[in-house]
Order: C-alpha cells, then structure tokens, then sequence
C-alpha cells in the first residue's frame, strides 16, 4: 500500500483510504483540477490550428476525460467527434457533459484503439501519454493514432518531459479546496527515471481518500523519434505554454504531426 507523504494528510488526520485513480476524484475533477486547465488548452490548440492551418470534419480526443474538450469540439461545429476513455467513471460524466451535442464515446484505452473509421484529427491532452511508463507503450499508442487517421490527418497532444515542472528538488504541494471539499497534491519527482509521481488526497464528509497518479517524463527528442517510427512527419514541436520553440526550461511541450 502507498502511503501519501506527511505534508499530504490532514491535519485533523481522518481515517485515510487508499483507492484507484479517479474512483473519486472523477466528479470533483472539473472544479478542482480540469476548469483551471482547459483555457490553457484552448488557447494552444486554436494557435495550433490556426498556425499549421489545420482544418478537420472529424475529430476524436483520447484520454477525453469529463469530455470538456469534447463538447468544445462540437460548439466548433466539428460534425463528427468521438471521446475515446478507458474510466467508464470519466465516460459516464463526460456523456452527461455532452447529452445535447452529437458526440460519441468508447471505452477503449491507448493500445487497443479502434475507431469506426478513420478521421482527420486526434487530440490527447493534458499529458495523458505520460501515464505510458515504457517507451514502446508510448511507440504502440502512436501507431495506434497513426492506424486510426485519414491520410494527411493529423495529431496533436501535450506532453510534461524530463523536466518537472517545478524549479526544486523538494515535492510540490498544491491545495485546492472547493464547497465541500479540499484537495491536496502532493508531487514527487524521480530524477533518475524521470518518473512524476502525484498523492492526491481528498477530503469530503469528514473522509479522505487518497488515489496515486504516476507520470513518466519523456525527453523531447525521444518522442520526436517515436512519432518517426510511427510513420509520423513532424510539423513543429511548441512550449505549451509560450509557443515559442522547446528549450532546455520547458517543461510542457505540444506535438503536432501529421500521416
């Protein structure tokens, strides 16, 4: 059993259990973690887009999540999207986000995808693809995207790379409290294996339950060289949150390629 560190448990120590990842957290995510994120999202995929002249009539979001991104896509007009999860918890929340668009969704995960037919774009975001911790998991996940597109289709997805995205060898902690509820994130990072691993302990009707989340960080380069043996051509890789060409610093990149 993973224990969280000290600084990630209550101070009034409520009995702690220790659960699988989004079992609770799923109803919460939107106001605790994924509100705050998507305006970051939108406005890097519209740049994005606008940038490489991306135009698309079908569109599939994997690792979609509460399906934010998704009803985005059809509020675009986008007349074919597909959210594509393997949490039928996240599944369940983002049909209901989505019950007056014409989205559809399919619990399937990363190795397995198999689409009803090709389209023209896929999106992974908010590092999704780091919960890949081998690199032919990753490999295997990119040749899945590329057997799922049209001819001249394209990928764009986010990913956190070798560099955490905190300047200190100390965890980093963030609290997040909500009506009702607090959140604490306690994120710890292995520099040798470029391994993130988040505590999450939430804290609602006097219980806390506590769900681990491990990222693996990958270097840009060795995912530009995946996406080669993918059969992918590189248009650009961004600073997610600059746009500016990758550096050294950053710790967020976007990919974007196409078949």
């Amino acid at each position: 059993m993973i224990s969280a560190p000290s600084s990630a448990r209550t101070q009034n120590r409520l009995p702690l259990r220790v659960i699988a990842p989004y079992a609770v957290l799923t109803p919460l995510y939107d106001a605790l973690l994924g509100d705050r994120f998507f305006p970051y999202l939108r406005r890097a995929f519209e740049w994005l887009a606008q940038r490489y002249g991306i135009g698309f009539a079908s569109a599939a979001d994997m690792a979609c999540g509460t399906g934010t991104f998704v009803r985005y896509l059809c509020e675009r007009g986008v007349p074919v999207v597909y959210g594509v999860d393997r949490s039928p918890e996240m599944l369940r929340l983002a049909m209901a986000k989505n019950r007056s668009t014409s989205a559809r969704f399919l619990l399937q995960d990363f190795a397995n995808l198999q689409l009803p037919h090709p389209i023209d774009l896929i999106t992974c975001n908010f590092d999704s693809l780091n919960y890949l911790l081998g690199t032919g998991e990753l490999l295997k996940a990119l040749r899945r995207f590329h057997a799922n597109l049209k001819p001249g289709g394209h990928v764009i997805f986010d990913m956190i790379s070798q560099r955490p995205p905190w300047l200190s060898s100390e965890p980093r902690v963030e609290h997040v409290t909500g009506p009702g509820v607090m959140l604490v994130r306690v994120m710890c990072w292995d520099s040798r294996g470029h391994i993130q691993t988040s505590f999450i302990s939430i804290t609602r009707h006097g219980r806390t339950f506590q769900e681990s989340h491990r990222q693996r960080g990958y270097p840009v380069a060795l995912v530009a060289k995946l996406l080669a043996q993918a059969k992918f051509t590189l248009l650009g890789i961004h600073d997610f949150m600059t746009f500016g060409p990758v550096t050294a610093w950053t710790a967020r990149a976007v990919y974007v390629a196409y078949k």
